[in-house]
């Protein structure tokens, strides 16, 4: 199963549909944000609970989505004799989308970490969201999402420490696969008068780039798995809320109002 066909979002975007196709064209349309949201029509709080979801379980979505193409973008060097009057090697252009890789990959937890707080309605301030507050949450831990949102960090852990050293030292993660590929691509940059062309170049080196690829591949599978994963066990917090949505109470109803025994009916 594709992450998109989630029950999850699909319950939440059948949500929001009836606010979407009652607004206007030239509301959805105006680009600035703030703009359109004072525009919009004013949400009930369980279509602001089905709009929270919706909005950022779609990012994770979106940045799969991102993943996937950058893997097209590695395995493939359009036009290398353009780019090379340019200045720039089959490697930096592997080098760059690598480095996109990283940085958006690293992202999919923090939003992972944003959508649990608020499926459960923990009320805590998105920029106060993190490991801590989220994972060691006793109502997180208590129906299982903490241990599936750590897994899912594991698999990310490694990749976060080269995106940490980019983002914050600048220092660019060298590729070891393709270490005799960027002493080719720099010394043939150095010296023109060298024999290797882009095109020869990147022929040799096809197969690892290949490998490379196929390594981003499974770590893009097992993040979907586990994010769907995390879906799964988040689904039953969900009908819970959208059991009490109706109440007047609704809006000021948090877990620890006593409710927390409908959480097994509502997973049911």
């Amino acid at each position: 199963m594709k992450l998109e066909n989630h029950i999850l979002i699909q319950n939440t975007l059948d949500g929001i549909i009836p606010i979407i196709t009652s607004t206007p064209a030239e509301i959805l349309c105006i680009a600035d944000s703030k703009q359109r949201h004072l525009k919009a029509p004013i949400l009930s709080d369980e279509q602001q609970y089905d709009y929270y979801i919706f909005n950022y379980s779609t990012n994770i979505v979106k940045v799969l989505e991102q993943l996937n193409n950058i893997i097209i973008y590695i395995k493939d060097f359009p036009k290398p004799k353009h780019y090379a009057k340019k200045g720039i090697s089959q490697y930096d252009w592997i080098q760059y989308h690598r480095h996109m890789y990283m940085v958006s990959i690293v992202s999919i937890y923090d939003i992972a970490l944003i959508l649990t707080n608020g499926v459960f309605r923990l009320g805590i301030d998105e920029k106060d969201v993190s490991k801590k507050t989220i994972e060691n949450n006793h109502w997180v831990k208590k129906y299982g999402v903490s241990k599936i949102l750590h897994e899912l960090e594991k698999i990310i852990s490694n990749t976060k420490i080269s995106r940490n050293q980019f983002v914050h030292y600048g220092n660019m993660n060298n590729l070891d696969e393709l270490n005799d590929f960027q002493l080719i691509c720099l010394a043939n940059k150095i010296n023109k008068s060298l024999k290797y062309c882009a095109d020869t170049i990147k022929e040799q080196n096809q197969n690892n780039i290949v490998k490379l690829a196929q390594t981003m591949t499974k770590e893009i599978i097992l993040i979907e798995e586990k994010t769907i994963k995390l879906l799964d066990s988040l689904m039953p917090i969900y009908k819970f809320w959208k059991l009490n949505s109706k109440n007047e109470k609704f809006s000021s109803m948090t877990l620890a109002d006593g409710h927390c025994p409908s959480l097994k009916k509502a997973s049911s």
